[in-house]
């Protein structure tokens, strides 16, 4: 039995947000927690030889938008991207990592154990390489699309001009995607790059709160949640616009199953949820 999934634009699984970007990936390969794919998140990306400071921004800011629900996305390279993943991993956003080679060949090598944690935490790895897709320089710089494409934003944390990171702001600009910066050191060749994003069209920030004023409004502008029966909303919180298994949303709510039968019976009658074939529901 495999242990990926394997999706084409068709797809009702497939990410609605890549489907509006150029050059759309024909397939996704991904392993792990698919639903994040739906999730509102911001793209971390920076030098692989950042500085010490390069590297605690990018970890404490993944860390600190993760603690608010927001998924951190990155490209599991060295450096900023490493401090990224860890920094959001472990909390309640979680972590999506985009690789430019297949499923079963992560670059850098000292990064398998990295990408290992991700899964146990309930994150994603996502390519368009297939599952053995062979470590090319040439694929990296496209993948960057897939980065920008799945997020709401990118934080750019240290960038030199001409690097790989700008590359992934070309993407981001491209897909009216909104563009954060931290300010650097003049005097540092990676804070180059994004000291002239800044110039630009990047939105200068120092803390969380700005990124959030940015992407929770256009989040939430126009969401309008149903109201959920108290005794319901574990369960109803649990369900998803994909089709998910009764057993699953067992394992995930902690209430006895008769209890569960009945709720669901409840929000399908309320027209909250629905059913579909091998006992599996998704939201209306």
């Amino acid at each position: 039995m495999q242990d990926y999934i394997e999706l084409n634009i068709k797809d009702k699984m497939y990410p609605n947000k890549l489907r509006q970007i150029k050059n759309v990936p024909k397939k996704l390969y991904i392993r792990g927690n698919y639903e994040l794919l739906k999730s509102t998140g911001i793209a971390i990306v920076g030098s692989r030889d950042c500085t010490s400071y390069g590297f605690k921004q990018a970890y404490e800011f993944a860390k600190e938008l993760s603690k608010k629900g927001i998924c951190i996305i990155s490209g599991l390279a060295e450096g900023i991207d490493t401090a990224s993943h860890l920094g959001g991993m472990h909390q309640i956003g979680r972590t999506i990592a985009v690789l430019g080679s297949g499923l079963n060949k992560i670059s850098p090598e000292e990064n398998k154990i990295l990408s290992q944690s991700i899964l146990k935490n309930d994150g994603l790895i996502v390519t368009e390489y297939g599952t053995y897709g062979e470590i090319d320089s040439k694929n990296f710089p496209k993948r960057n699309r897939i980065m920008s494409g799945l997020s709401d934003g990118v934080l750019i944390i240290e960038a030199r001009n001409r690097s790989g990171t700008l590359i992934t702001a070309r993407y981001a600009k491209e897909q009216e995607k909104k563009i954060f910066c931290l300010p650097g050191n003049i005097d540092i060749k990676n804070s180059s790059g994004t000291n002239e994003l800044l110039k630009v069209n990047a939105k200068l920030v120092t803390n969380i709160n700005g990124i959030l004023e940015e992407i929770t409004n256009k989040q939430y502008a126009t969401k309008n949640e149903p109201e959920i029966n108290i005794e319901y909303k574990k369960v109803y919180d649990a369900i998803t616009k994909f089709p998910i298994n009764i057993n699953e949303i067992y394992k995930k709510v902690d209430i006895p199953m008769s209890e569960v039968n009945q709720i669901i019976t409840m929000l399908e009658i309320d027209g909250l949820i629905k059913s579909l074939p091998n006992n599996e529901y998704v939201k209306e």
